[in-house]
């Protein structure tokens, strides 16, 4: 220093001689070595630490893993906020501080520009400014606000670069803790400073603006940080060399780091202002990325490492991404070859680092500690993604440079892998082996580098030996991947065997049990023998249950008996199923460190193939073992699982597949056993230490909204302790965990006993397994074992996987389950639980959030892809956004959330998403009849699904839309969406037959196409041939493929059926060959079928499919004449029909053995009611067989009965014994007992159906109806009880004959010992007690039957009331005609009522087009497999026809009321109800007449004493009750109808042919108006036309009469019955005839008074289509009235039921009135004022009539103006003129649309039918053609009733346009708009009186009807009725 100071002070003197630069070194030198002593301590910080990677270790620090980069970020902070405390300069200082600031003063004077010579480099003079502004703190001087300069405003030369140097410095030594400037610049003054001079040295510049960036990062201030190092980077192009010198490396390198550092502190701004916002933390990362770019540049390994460590923690959360991968993965490789060129100048220091301390690091970490990271973040190896497993090692050692390194050649190589770029990442690979030294970091390169190697199926061999000195698990784990990663199935199998050949120790059990599993799937779908792939899994079993457990009670006393942690836990010491340390096994570092040159050496004696023995499988160790014996939940978890797999993979057809299933099922019962067992002591020690409470009190204290489901749930009443486990069915369905017992197994005590997260380690798997075996059990009848999974089910969605949507899915499947079980109360208890079904806000926002996330991040990749594609080349950028948007889809489409590595492994089950259990709660909803909650949830999970590119869900949810569109009746979408489906995904066998069978139904159910069936029939067809294919592909799979294939081929014989049916649909059609043939054929295909599915195991399938079957041959046994072929198919039906019953008793029986006694009569199981069900069918053809056989006995007796004493010697003097065939034999056999066998079936099926009404009425109907038969066979020759009418008959014939004969004989002339007399006596004997026999059997038969009619009327079951109303009669016959004849009209009511709701149905066949069709639709659809589901009781149903009967009159009016025997009471006294029904086989017709009372009135008092001599007889009731039953056919009445209907269209052809006639003489006339007379002779030439148009008319009055004759024929015996009661008769006459001879008195004998009646017929609809009326039984003078209803169940409805609800609602009506909304029709109100001037009429109505509002007629005429110009009969002017002639009183209020206005639209139809009270047509053609039926049975208007419906009535023009409109339609819509059917539906709005015609007419015919009609009604001399 000494002679520094000489050489100043010489040039001071002297002068410097342009030495500028000299003398300024010299001064800062000086001035350095004076305040070094007295300078403060250096701050403990770093302007830019070196930042540390981080990953969360599991989720419970996944916080505290986030928060410390930003602790690591403010450390700096913190430590200047400490340092900020005061710093005292010693006193001492004080003349060295002088002295340096002279030194430093002097310096600057020289150089501050008033001499130009002396002006130096900026960069020079920059120290010397620094010195100044440290020495002027320790002085503790202020600076001015020159700042170094004189004059703040001078901007000459370098004065605005030396204030901005000097305010850079201020600012940087203000918080030092030595002096703070007063008044010192902030940063937003220094970056003002800073851009105001024009820089002379770009380098200064470059680095006070990277300095200043530091500055203002430090102060948080990084806006203006991101601003200042944005200015630093744009030297990045310009640069800082000067001009046109030579290009300076040393100034190159500082200018790249200085770039380095501003592009470090440019990204830490960006990521503290980051905000979540993903695009910012990418131009952070692209600001690292250039840092390390700028770094190589530099050569500057530190300053490369420092950018990539900040790169990488910027980086890490987006790397689990396969988009972002993609979009690192071209910064990556540039990274990582700047590591790798700056490493190479430190390659030795690296070589030498001590191994120990590597160990250590990222890359050391032990094998093993990498697989324990995976399972403390709850990860599967297996399914455990590659950037996982590095970010989880990273985070172990963050300083490591070499774990840095091997982590970005992981994610490297998964982006490769990502796109399955195979060769790219192999040369990734090998790159990183030759950049990273030997050490064990290179470990994750070699697992890289076997997959990348397995995946291009090259060997792995050589690369897999580097891992042997690793763990066994590790070791194993490798092998795995490999088989996972293999092409060959040889591969595949080898890599499995060593995987699990290197565990054997005993810790790695748990791993071997995994590994075993999947080895046996993979076995199994790689169509492996199934035995071997069932050894994989029993092996694992065998591990299990050889595993040894300690129960909680040891463990306790185990605990307190050692309190201190076991010693030797690096071998012995590691719990059940855990890993080994890092310390176990393994070979030293030094060793490992020369694996690859061991490597090398290839030893020839390891290839040689030695012989190896394997053990296989374990032996027990305690043979003895029961489930009982197992306590540990994890334990029986494991056996849980492999034996629903062990069911899987055997299939339905293995024996063992029953055993499989009840075993999983015993598992799931232990681990409830064992839970609920040890969670009592501890329930008591929480509930001592009050946990409950705290735990309560703890949860109202977070302030949670309670759940949705807390208002609604009520859990049943507890009996006894909480852990006390349920004992019944009905416990277990209405079981909800306790609160207690789910906080206990929360608890520590519990260990492996409870149910949690550590016990059941994979939750999503569990529950998959448990509902695939609730399945499994629905499906072969254990349905009540299904409760306890249930129950298991929801403890773990609500507690262990904690989601709400998928606890509610569990819900509506244990709905289902009790309602199979028949169990109303526990289903309503679950969907209470379940709640409203519904998406959850939170849900549908939470994945709305994750879809909108995605898509910004696709867009985002997008863009970036575009800019660095930009930067890189710009020439390109036009076709950017085209290959951007390709590669976007390739990224999508490996986003799949289910993505696995091998086909056998299915869909990842540990994350619960949301869009699948949306999914199949869908489809239970569907099941269940919930269509718009569904179709939402469908909706929302489609989004999420395509967003996700989740392509197997995807399929699934546009599957499940078909199944929707297919109930909803959109049969054309839902065969769209399967294709759809099937185009989406491959998907696998059961998925395509799903698919396939949906699309076959539909199009099946589509009744618009007439080609339906044969359409499916080609469907079904095509696909028996593909499966045909697979299953000789996939032997393993038979169980599968044959089940199909037996599906198929009976669904082909089922529409083949169909088919012929419907193109034959009489049952004459049924005999002829062809038909016979097919139907014979259909037959041997659904034979077949049942047998295969019989085989396979499908046994429940099998009986459906038989019963079907015997149904067939049962038809065909009917149809046949002939007797012996009637016997065969008989008999071929009961073979059928006793196998199903066979198989069905034998499921039933297998299932019922694991019930108690009391179980079965609780609830009612599928099985059972399925074989009740067939026993039914059985019954039902055994009943018809008992028939047949009667009838045959009793002919047979007859014709005996009719031979004579003579001929039955002969016969028997030459008869033979007969020789009988087989099949007579068999008929023998099958008949002789026929009678008890029935009666045995039919008591077995009453006692099975628990609980179920339909099945119990149809049970008792059928014992009923054999007590009848066999009450008619045991009657010993007895007439029929039909004959009652002959027998009277035939008894006053021998009365007359013996009349007078006395009786001669005595008891003495007979001889009582003769043969003779004992033979007559003992035959005399034996009948009396056969017709005893026979009259029990008749009155057990109408007890039962009348039981199983009040039961089918109480449940609305019309057609087994029906049916069992006809037996009835049937026992009674003609021995009691009025109970006959009630029981008739209730047979003819419930028929009818099965009609017109079938009418109602066909009218309703598109449920969208209104809520009553949707509503019928979905009701059909609960109905149509109820025997199993059992849906009728569910609260669907329920619903539905609370809403169907309240909301629509068509509903109420098919409504047969229970009290159907007693209506007729109160119907008018003067109704003659006839009643004409065919029985439902058409064989015969009933007729009758219902008995009304009719008392005659009584004689004048005389006296009010009683005379006993004088005292006339009571009078007695008249009644006219009358039955009969004639025999007939179908085929009969058949034709008859047919002729009657093409009696019909030829009339209408007629009257066509007749109007054109007509017209064409009115247009001829027209036309020769103006002519002369010789012209006008033309006109008479028609008259031929005329004359043959007589002629037709004859001859078509001549073929009605023919008909009509053909019909009286038919009906003659019953007709002959109506006119005996119809006969005239006197009121006189009737009562004279009761009074005796001498009382009667002249006076009161006047002239006989007629009695009128009034004849109502009510007939079924085919006798409806013909001309009753015409009967020569009804041309009485008696008969003043005469019409016709469907039934007297809908003549009541008409009548009385709605006037009583009428009547009911008259007085609020009223009320309502003011409130009601005006109406719509146009011109009421006007009509109303007119209306008001006019006197009303006081009419006096009758007794039994209606009153007709007539002034509030509604009325359509000629509606399209149908008419020709020359018509004379004109609609409109005919109803114009009568609306004239009642124009006072009535006709001014009378509303409608006449055809001159308009063409009115449906709605107006449906308003003007609404609002009337009597309604009038008056057109052509069809009035259904006018309003739909499907709009008109909707219609509630009871208010209206009359219609008058004048339609039928053709012309040329209407015709045309008809016929037009009828191309349109299908053939169901024509024949509801024929009259029969049109009045039926009119009839369920409410009309209560319709006039129609049923004929087609004339228009004149129209008008004369028109006018008689409303002459009758509105003539003042006549009533309104």
């Amino acid at each position: 220093m000494e002679h520094l100071v000489t050489v100043y002070d010489g040039m001071k003197k002297v002068g410097h001689a342009g030495e500028t630069v000299l003398l300024v070194n010299i001064c800062v030198a000086l001035a350095y070595a004076l305040i070094q002593p007295w300078l403060p301590p250096p701050p403990s910080k770093e302007p830019v630490a070196p930042p540390v990677a981080v990953v969360p270790q599991s989720a419970s620090e996944s916080g505290k893993g986030n928060k410390s980069p930003k602790k690591q970020r403010a450390a700096p902070t913190v430590s200047k906020a400490q340092t900020k405390v005061a710093f005292t300069v010693s006193p001492d200082a004080g003349p060295d501080l002088k002295k340096a600031l002279e030194y430093v003063t002097y310096a600057m004077e020289v150089t501050s520009g008033k001499n130009p010579a002396d002006l130096i480099p900026i960069a020079v003079r920059y120290p010397l400014l620094q010195m100044w502004v440290q020495i002027k703190q320790l002085s503790q001087q202020q600076i001015g606000k020159g700042l170094g300069t004189e004059d703040e405003t001078n901007m000459e030369g370098q004065k605005p670069m030396t204030r901005a140097q000097v305010a850079i410095e201020i600012l940087a030594l203000t918080n030092n803790g030595v002096m703070e400037f007063k008044e010192g610049p902030t940063v937003t003054d220094v970056v003002a400073l800073m851009e105001a001079p024009v820089w002379s040295d770009k380098l200064i510049e470059l680095q006070l603006w990277t300095r200043l960036a530091l500055l203002a990062y430090e102060d948080k201030e990084h806006n203006q940080s991101i601003y200042c190092a944005k200015k630093s980077l744009t030297f990045e192009l310009t640069g800082t060399q000067p001009k046109n010198k030579k290009f300076d490396s040393h100034r190159f390198m500082v200018e790249q780091e200085m770039l380095t550092y501003a592009s470090i502190i440019l990204g830490q701004s960006l990521m503290e202002n980051m905000a979540g916002k993903n695009s910012i933390r990418r131009d952070a990362m692209s600001a690292f990325f250039n840092a390390a770019r700028f770094g190589k540049n530099a050569k500057n390994y530190d300053l490369v490492i420092l950018s990539v460590r900040h790169y990488w923690n910027a980086s890490l959360p987006l790397v689990s991404s396969p988009i972002e991968r993609e979009l690192i993965k071209e910064p990556l490789k540039s990274i990582l070859q700047c590591l790798a060129t700056t490493s190479k100048a430190d390659k030795e220091k690296q070589d030498n680092i001590p191994v120990q301390g590597g160990s250590k690091g990222i890359g050391t970490s032990a094998p093993s500690t990498q697989q324990s990271t995976e399972q403390r973040l709850g990860l599967d190896p297996a399914k455990t993604s590659q950037t996982q497993l590095i970010g989880a090692a990273v985070s172990k050692g963050g300083g490591d440079d070499l774990t840095l390194r091997a982590a970005l050649y992981g994610v490297l190589f998964q982006s490769f892998a990502d796109q399955g770029e195979y060769e790219d990442g192999l040369k990734a690979m090998d790159q990183a082996v030759n950049d990273m030294p030997r050490t064990k970091h290179r470990l994750l390169i070699y697992k890289h580098r076997v997959i990348v190697k397995a995946k291009l199926g090259r060997n792995v061999g050589m690369d897999i030996q580097k891992f042997k000195d690793e763990s066994e698990e590790y070791v194993a784990h490798m092998w795995r991947k490999v088989a996972l990663c293999s092409k060959e199935e040889l591969d595949q199998l080898s890599c499995y065997q060593n995987a699990i050949e290197a565990l054997n120790a005993p810790n790695t059990n748990w791993q071997k049990f995994d590994y075993l599993i999947e080895m046996g799937q993979w076995m199994y779908v790689n169509e492996f023998p199934l035995q071997d792939a069932c050894d994989q899994l029993e092996w694992a079993a065998d591990i299990l249950l050889n595993m040894k457990f300690e129960s909680l009670a040891k463990k306790e006393v185990k605990g307190k008996q050692k309190g201190k942690p076991r010693k030797g836990s690096g071998k012995g010491g590691a719990p059940r199923g855990g890993r080994k340390s890092p310390s176990e096994g393994g070979k030293t570092p030094e060793k490992n460190d020369q694996s690859d040159a061991e490597s090398a050496d290839i030893n020839a004696a390891d290839y040689i193939p030695v012989e190896k023995h394997i053990t296989i499988g374990l032996l027990p160790n305690n043979t003895s073992l029961n489930v009982k014996d197992l306590c540990d939940v994890q334990q029986l978890d494991g056996l849980f699982r492999v034996h629903v797999l062990l069911a899987q993979v055997a299939g339905r057809q293995s024996p063992a597949f029953a055993d499989y299933c009840l075993m999983a099922q015993a598992y799931v019962m232990g681990i409830w056993e064992s839970a609920l067992s040890a969670s009592g002591p501890i329930i008591k020690e929480l509930s001592k230490s009050g946990a409950f409470d705290k735990a309560s009190s703890a949860n109202k204290a977070k302030g949670k909204k309670p759940e949705k489901d807390v208002s609604v749930k009520e859990k049943p009443k507890r009996k006894g302790p909480p852990e006390a486990l349920p004992t019944s069915h009905e416990e277990w369905a209405q079981y909800d965990v306790p609160d207690e017992v789910i906080e206990a197994c929360k608890q520590e005590a519990i260990k492996g006993a409870g149910i949690n997260n550590k016990t059941i380690p994979k939750p999503g798997l569990t529950y998959h397994y448990m509902d695939l075996l609730v399945s499994f059990l629905r499906d072969i009848g254990y349905n009540h074992l299904a409760l306890p999974i249930l129950a298991m089910m929801d403890f773990i969605t609500r507690d262990i996987l904690k989601s709400r949507a998928l606890n509610t899915l569990v819900h509506l499947k244990s709905v289902e389950v009790c309602i199979e079980l028949n169990m109303p109360t526990a289903a309503l208890y679950h969907e209470n639980l379940a709640g409203e079904p519904a998406i959850d806000e939170d849900e549908l926002a939470k994945s709305r959030e994750e879809m909108e996330v995605l898509k910004e991040k696709q867009l985002q990749v997008v863009k970036e892809e575009i800019r660095s594609k930009m930067n890189i080349d710009k020439e390109d950028g036009i076709e950017l956004r085209a290959i951007d948007k390709l590669k976007v889809e390739k990224l999508k489409k490996n986003t799949v959330s289910g993505k696995t590595e091998a086909s056998h492994l299915g869909k990842p089950l540990g994350k619960v998403e949301i869009r699948d259990v949306w999914t199949e709660t869908a489809h239970a909803l569907i099941k269940q009849g919930v269509y718009q909650p569904a179709r939402e949830m469908l909706n929302e999970a489609h989004k999420n699904a395509q967003c996700f590119g989740d392509k197997e869900t995807e399929a699934r949810i546009l599957y499940i839309f078909g199944l929707l569109s297919y109930h909803e009746a959109q049969f054309a979408q839902a065969i769209n969406f399967c294709h759809e489906a099937q185009m989406t995904l491959e998907g696998d066998e059961m998925f395509w037959f799903d698919t396939a069978w949906l699309m076959i139904d539909a199009t099946a159910a589509d009744k618009s196409n007439r080609e339906c069936h044969r359409e499916a029939r080609k469907m079904l067809i095509h696909a028996l041939n593909v499966y045909t294919e697979v299953a000789s592909e996939r032997p393993n799979k038979e169980s599968l493929t044959g089940y199909i294939l037996a599906r198929l081929e009976a669904r082909l014989g089922s529409i083949q059926v169909k088919i012929a049916l419907e193109t034959y649909p009489t049952e004459a059609d049924l005999v002829k060959p062809k038909v016979n043939e097919a139907l014979i054929s259909a037959c041997t295909k659904m034979a077949n079928g049942a047998n295969k599915l019989l085989d396979l195991g499908y046994l429940r399938e099998s009986v459906t499919i038989r019963t079907e079957h015997g149904g067939i041959l049962w038809k065909l046994a009917q149809a046949y004449p002939d007797k012996d072929t009637k016997h065969s198919y008989y008999m071929q039906a009961m073979h059928i029909f006793r196998k199903a019953v066979h198989i069905a008793e034998e499921i039933c029986e297998n299932v019922q053995t694991l019930m108690p006694l009391q179980e079965l009569r609780n609830h009612c199981l599928p099985v059972q009611r399925e074989l009740v069900d067939a026993k039914l069918a059985m019954s039902d053809c055994m009943l018809d067989i008992l028939r047949v056989y009667i009838d045959e006995e009793r002919d047979k007796q007859l014709q005996e009965m009719r031979k004579g004493s003579v001929e039955k010697v002969l016969e028997e003097m030459i008869s033979q014994s007969p020789d009988l065939s087989q099949e007579e034999r068999d008929w023998i056999d099958l008949t002789k007992c026929i009678g008890e066998d029935v009666m045995s079936e039919v008591k077995s099926a009453h006692n099975l159906c628990n609980g179920i009404p339909n099945l119990k009425a149809r049970a008792l109907y059928n014992i009923g109806k054999a007590l009848r038969l066999l009450a008619v066979h045991k009657n010993p020759n007895a007439p029929s009880l039909w004959e009652l009418d002959e027998m009277n008959m035939l008894k006053m014939e021998e009365a007359l004959l013996t009349e007078g004969e006395t009786e001669e004989e005595t008891d003495d002339t007979m001889d009582t010992t003769s043969k003779t007399y004992i033979k007559y006596s003992t035959a005399i004997t034996t009948a009396k007690t056969q017709l005893e026999n026979s009259h029990k059997y008749f009155l057990d038969a109408s007890e039962i039957l009348t039981q199983a009619l009040n039961l089918a009327l109480q449940h609305q079951f019309k057609d087994i009331a029906g049916l069992a109303a006809l037996e009835i009669a049937e026992c009674f016959g003609q021995f009691d005609p009025a109970t006959t004849s009630m029981h008739l009209a209730l047979y003819q009511s419930c028929q009818s009522a099965i009609y017109m709701e079938d009418l109602l149905m066909r009218a309703q066949q598109d449920p969208t087009c209104s809520q009553q069709a949707a509503l019928l639709h979905q009701r059909a659809l609960l109905l149509e497999n109820d025997t199993t589901t059992n849906l009728s009781i569910g609260t669907m149903m329920k619903t539905i026809n609370k809403k169907l009967e309240a909301d629509w009159q068509a509903l109420r009016r098919l409504v047969v009321l229970p009290n159907h025997l007693d209506i007729i009471r109160e119907l008018p006294g003067d109704f003659n109800i006839v009643v004409m029904q065919h029985s439902p086989d058409k064989k015969y017709l009933y007729g009758a007449i219902l008995d009304k009372p009719k008392t005659v009135p009584a004689a004048p008092e005389v006296s009010k004493k009683p005379d006993k001599k004088n005292m006339v007889p009571p009078l007695q009731s008249v009644t006219k009750a009358r039955v009969v039953r004639i025999e007939t056919s179908s085929r009969s009445i058949s034709k008859l109808v047919e002729k009657f209907k093409a009696h019909k269209h030829e009339v209408m052809l007629l009257l066509l042919k007749a109007e054109y006639q007509r017209t064409a003489i009115a247009q001829r006339q027209k036309m020769l108006a103006n002519l002369d007379d010789n012209s006008r002779k033309e006109s008479e030439e028609p008259a031929e036309e005329n004359t043959e148009l007589e002629e037709d008319i004859e001859n078509m009055e001549d073929d009605f009469k023919k008909l009509t004759g053909a019909m009286e024929t038919y009906l003659k015996p019953i007709s002959q019955q109506f006119y005996m009661a119809f006969r005239p008769a006197t009121v006189t006459s009737q009562n004279t005839a009761t009074i005796p001879e001498g009382k009667k008195d002249k006076k009161d004998l006047g002239p006989p008074e007629p009695v009128t009646e009034t004849l109502i017929i009510m007939a079924d609809p085919n006798l409806l289509e013909m001309p009753l009326e015409a009967l020569s039984s009804f041309q009485s003078d008696t008969v003043v009235s005469l019409t016709r209803d469907f039934s007297l169940q809908m003549l009541y409805h008409r009548n009385y039921q709605d006037s009583q609800g009428e009547e009911s609602n008259k007085k609020p009506a009223a009320k309502d009135d003011k409130n009601k909304p005006p109406s719509r029709i146009p011109g009421l109100r006007d009509a109303s004022k007119k209306q008001a001037k006019f006197i009303p009429l006081d009419r006096n109505l009758p007794p039994n009539c209606h009153g007709v509002d007539t002034n509030n007629f509604r009325f359509m005429v000629d509606v399209n103006s149908d008419c020709a110009e020359t018509e004379q009969d004109k609609p409109e002017e005919l109803f114009n003129s009568l609306m004239n002639r009642y124009s006072q009183q009535f006709t001014t209020r009378w509303l409608g649309i006449m055809g001159s206005e308009y063409v009115p639209s449906v709605g107006e139809w449906e308003l003007y039918l609404t609002e009337s009270t009597s309604f009038l047509f008056y057109g052509m053609e069809r009035f259904m053609d006018y309003i739909p039926p499907s709009k008109l049975v909707t219609l509630n208007i009871p208010e209206c009733l009359m219609t008058f419906l004048f339609d039928m009535a053709n012309t040329s023009q209407s015709f045309l346009t008809q016929s037009k409109r009828d191309v349109k339609k299908n053939a169901s819509i024509l024949t509801l708009e024929k009259p029969v059917e049109t009045a039926a539906l009119i009839s369920l709005t409410g009309v209560k009186t319709i006039f129609t015609n049923q004929w087609h007419c004339a228009l004149v015919e129209n008008g004369t009807k028109l006018m008689d009609l409303m002459k009758g009604n509105l003539d003042f001399s006549n009533y309104s009725t």
